[in-house]
């Protein structure tokens, strides 16, 4: 759907229904539902160690 489709729908409508749209358009851009500027990653932490401690424990680990 496109803004043009949406403004002549809006057209269309009577001056209540015209009104109630405007409210809920307005609600909508109160309350943004993600800001994509504020987005964290969250970094995992670990040392060389603990690499280390990994890969002999889940790679290099004895075949049986």
């Amino acid at each position: 759907m496109t803004a043009n489709t949406v403004y002549e729908v809006f057209l269309a409508l009577s001056p209540e229904e015209r009104e109630k749209f405007i409210v809920l358009v307005k609600g909508q851009e109160e309350k943004p539902k993600y800001d994509f500027r504020k987005k964290k990653s969250k970094k995992i932490k670990f040392t060389k160690e603990d690499a280390i401690e990994y890969l002999l424990a889940t790679v290099f680990k004895p075949k049986y």
